[in-house]
């Protein structure tokens, strides 16, 4: 069930997949189930709701090492909501509770490129670059997935810059790197923004 949800949500095809997860109350219950619903109100402009069902996570989780996710999809709410010095400050409190972790390089890659993108919404473009320097760094070649999500930021932060020759370069790096993480969906919307450039 949770796997049809997710395909849903990776295709875009919202309503279905809150259909799904509403049409099943054992799953929507669940950790998992309120993980889904959390990021499908945040794709659909409820934010208040979304913030809602993470914050209860959060609440349900402080103190273990599970908080740090609930924290993460906090910041991305606020991302969402254009909220970017929230979401800054979500991030920071998700880093500390992720550096107490013992194995947490893949954690503190994605906190950085939330953080890249929060910054370059606010126009900190150069603080944003060395969030994306950093992000990398953590991830390593080993995380192409991360690495792609990167190159797509480092794409926008070039574009914001007005340097198109640099963002269709990132942009070709991305794909590249989400087709080597099997990731067909973030290849696409990569190639979509291409053409809108």
């Amino acid at each position: 069930m949770l796997q049809g949800i997710w395909q849903a949500i990776d295709d875009r095809r919202f309503e279905q997949a809150e259909a799904l997860l509403r049409s099943d109350q054992d799953v929507l219950v669940s950790r998992a189930g309120q993980m889904a619903l959390g990021y499908l109100l945040a794709h659909t402009a409820r934010q208040d709701e979304a913030r809602s069902v993470f914050q209860t996570l959060r609440d349900a989780h402080r103190d273990d090492p599970w908080e740090h996710i609930a924290v993460h999809q906090l910041a991305r709410v606020e991302r969402l909501a254009g909220q970017h010095g929230r979401a800054l400050a979500l991030l920071g409190e998700e880093r500390a509770l992720v550096e107490a972790l013992d194995d947490h390089a893949h954690e503190l890659a994605v906190n950085a490129l939330e953080q890249a993108r929060n910054l370059r919404a606010l126009g900190r473009l150069e603080e944003a670059r060395a969030a994306l320097d950093a992000c990398e760094q953590h991830a390593g070649p080993a995380d192409p997935e991360t690495l792609a999500r990167a190159e797509r930021e480092r794409g926008e932060l070039s574009r914001a810059q007005g340097h198109a020759g640099a963002a269709r370069l990132h942009f070709e790096r991305a794909i590249a790197a989400y087709r080597e993480a099997e990731d067909e969906v973030g290849a696409r919307e990569v190639e979509e923004l291409m053409e809108e450039s």
